[in-house]
């Protein structure tokens, strides 16, 4: 076989140790004696690890006809040291001795050959009357006693993750930073941790499921400045801080005097009912969304409550791993919020009076009274504006009644 070859000859046997993903200890052993029988070098070796790593990898036959028969019987032998010839390392070797054009009377004596030489390497002896005996025998000629597993199962080395489909899922590579021993601790306590050596690099994948993220943020902070980091959501590869733009603002409330008010803006001196100060639609008389719909009547504004829904899916996207954020309430205060309103004072609500003409604006006219003298207001408006905080309380009073929301309450944000 030309030197040329090798790698690729190599190859065709890796893929079949890797197929479960898991490259045993006794596939190792026999890996090594493969090398050695070969005079197949270190270099050889990593060409084709490089090989079998990139996707579109298919074993193909190289060599002349001996050449491919005994590549043949080297991924058996391969795949039989584990002791488990599964169903993704026989539908690799199938799959190549079709190319290879052999039929079945040679494939037996593959099999048997490769049998054969796992049994001289794994030989060993009867516990109980010290005869030698194979690996492959499952009672001593000699006394009869029963033995043990045809080999032990053994844990191996793990080639790749298997990525869970749901969950946050944190992957990182080993590092020298000064905080990698605590992020590795951190990773050990996910719910499912797993381990794997990818070019001669220890990798580690852990996931929590989504209402936990709150647990997977020790070991985001850790992981703060490695290069060798990636995050995956539902098993989709995703940008780290489409996960975890909430942060900042989940650790200013953490440590906020009453975090629960926190998220509904208190220590702004301002209210948002949707409880996310990440809304940015807070109820105030210069709002935006104050603007969200048309006048059926002169004094009857009707709420466009679809894109009020769009603005706020929109705005709290980048935050929907946040463990405070409340989706059951922002849904049901939606609903609680009037269809429409009359434009009164009494009744909480004025115009939302814009100074220059707007696409949608509409002209007011209000007589004016002060000093016994009476005279014409005149502004645009698109919308609007709420009089106080009296109708977003009692909004906030049913919502939370809904919700079972008992760890604020409307009277806690009346109070400031």
């Amino acid at each position: 076989m030309d030197k040329k070859q090798i790698p690729t000859y190599l190859a065709n046997v890796l893929s079949v140790a890797r197929a479960d993903n898991v490259i045993a200890d006794s596939e190792q052993v026999a890996l090594d004696t493969l090398c050695a029988e070969i005079g197949a070098k270190k270099t050889d070796l990593k060409k084709a690890e490089k090989l079998v790593a990139s996707t579109d990898f298919v074993p193909q036959p190289v060599g002349r006809f001996s050449d491919r028969v005994r590549n043949v019987e080297d991924m058996i032998f391969v795949s039989l040291m584990d002791g488990d010839l599964g169903e993704a390392e026989t539908a690799i070797i199938v799959s190549f001795i079709k190319k290879t054009e052999l039929n079945q009377e040679i494939v037996d004596g593959l099999m048997a050959e490769g049998q054969a030489r796992v049994d001289a390497i794994c030989d060993t002896t009867c516990s109980s009357c010290g005869s030698e005996i194979t690996a492959s025998a499952k009672f001593c000629p000699s006394c009869g006693a029963q033995l043990g597993a045809v080999l032990p199962q053994e844990d191996g080395v793990q080639i790749e993750f298997n990525y869970p489909t749901s969950g946050i899922s944190i992957e990182f590579a080993e590092s020298s930073s000064a905080n990698f021993d605590t992020a590795l601790d951190s990773a050990r306590s996910a719910p499912n941790f797993q381990m794997c050596e990818k070019s001669g690099k220890k990798w580690y994948l852990a996931t929590w499921p989504e209402e936990q993220i709150a647990d997977v943020l020790g070991l985001v902070d850790n992981l703060k400045g490695l290069r060798n980091r990636k995050i995956y959501i539902n098993g989709e590869p995703a940008q780290w801080d489409e996960a975890f733009a909430f942060d900042w603002c989940f650790q200013k409330q953490q440590q906020a005097y009453k975090p629960a008010e926190y998220c509904f803006g208190v220590d702004e001196d301002r209210l948002n009912v949707w409880g996310c100060r990440q809304a940015k639609m807070d109820w105030t008389s210069w709002a935006k969304w104050f603007a969200y719909g048309k006048f059926r009547k002169k004094d009857i504004f009707v709420f466009d409550k679809d894109r009020i829904r769009h603005e706020l899916e929109t705005n709290l996207y980048k935050v929907r791993f946040c463990p405070c954020l409340r989706p059951d309430l922002i849904s049901t205060v939606l609903d609680i919020l009037p269809n429409e309103v009359r434009v009164s004072e009494r009744l909480g609500w004025s115009y939302k009076r814009e100074y220059e003409e707007g696409p949608q604006s509409m002209k007011v006219v209000v007589k004016q009274v002060q000093d016994e003298y009476t005279y014409k207001d005149e502004f645009w408006t698109s919308g609007v504006s709420p009089v106080g905080c009296v109708i977003a309380l009692d909004i906030l009073k049913k919502a939370f009644k809904q919700c079972g929301i008992r760890d604020v309450t409307p009277k806690m944000l009346a109070t400031k």
